[in-house]
């Protein structure tokens, strides 16, 4: 996907999801009044392998990005690029291509995913480290959220900053996910060099709450839990299901004034395969984020 794609991709989706968010109870939510909201932000996005008590991680850069976006149009940019080299420390080179979606609205939070790392390395504490550039994973996956007390829990105020949490809630969140992953080995995660190929959908449930410590502080935590059903495409035609446990977290620490603020926010996504010699695959996706956001008027 290029970045053309990707832009017209987030333009595309924006006025469709909010469409039906109008519902605000102002005695929880307030609107910053500035039409226009930059930002800066420096993140970190990576995935994780683990089997048999090993984690294998790629060797990803930290990024530094900036924003734009324009209230009630669908002007919502962002562009990031890395900032430290792929290659340092002795712990090889990854290429990669890390594209996602993450849409906060009224009622419903959208998260789209394609993830590919190819190179990773294995560095257990005290042992240099191992590397496995042949190992490869992809992830195509899309993650729905419904917020049931979306007029008064805003997701925007905690993980886009651009609406004011202003007393502690929480809520029940109903939504579901599926995912399409390949994994090859490297030699290293089963005895053969045959790629795994998933296929996993389901519905999940949850809880999202946001404390408002004082005016300006704010934490909040969202998670869901579920098990998917799904297998290998081709043992599916055959109806063999296998079910594999999921959680999703993510949350944030928000500090705001009237016309800026500053937030630390992640999201983990833990996901479970089955491979070929009956063992446990996880994939994790992290990212971690500090951003600042200043709220204008042209």
């Amino acid at each position: 996907m290029t970045l053309r794609n990707f832009i017209y991709a987030v333009l595309f989706l924006s006025p469709v999801i909010t469409l039906g968010q109008v519902k605000t109870d102002t005695a929880y939510i307030a609107d910053y009044p500035q039409r226009v909201m930059l930002s800066g932000f420096l993140s970190q996005s990576s995935v994780q392998l683990g089997k048999d008590e090993k984690d294998y991680i790629p060797n990803n850069p930290l990024r530094v990005g900036v924003g734009i976006s324009i209230k009630n149009t669908v002007i919502n940019f962002s562009y990031s690029f890395g900032i430290a080299p792929l290659e340092q420390d002795g712990k090889g080179k990854t290429k990669s291509s890390d594209l996602q979606i993450h849409h906060y609205g009224r009622y419903f939070v959208l998260d789209l995913f394609y993830q590919k790392y190819k190179g990773f390395y294995n560095d257990a504490e005290g042992d240099e480290a191992t590397l496995y550039p042949d190992m490869y994973v992809r992830n195509l996956g899309a993650e729905f959220a419904y917020i049931f007390k979306g007029d008064k829990f805003s997701a925007k105020a905690a993980f886009q900053q651009n609406e004011i949490q202003l007393k502690s809630v929480g809520s029940f969140i109903l939504g579901g996910g599926a995912y399409f992953f390949k994994v090859n080995p490297g030699g290293v995660l089963w005895q053969t060099e045959n790629s795994l190929k998933n296929v996993q959908f389901g519905i999940n449930g949850g809880y999202a709450y946001s404390w408002v410590i004082d005016e300006r502080w704010m934490v909040t935590g969202i998670l869901t839990v579920d098990v998917n059903v799904g297998n290998d495409p081709h043992l599916l035609s055959d109806l063999k299901i296998e079910a594999y446990p999921t959680a999703f977290g993510r949350g944030g620490l928000i500090y705001h004034k009237n016309d800026w603020a500053l937030a630390a926010t992640f999201l983990v996504n833990n996901k479970l395969m089955y491979t070929e010699d009956d063992g446990e695959l996880s994939f994790t996706g992290i990212n971690f984020q500090l951003s600042f956001v200043k709220h204008i008027d042209f």
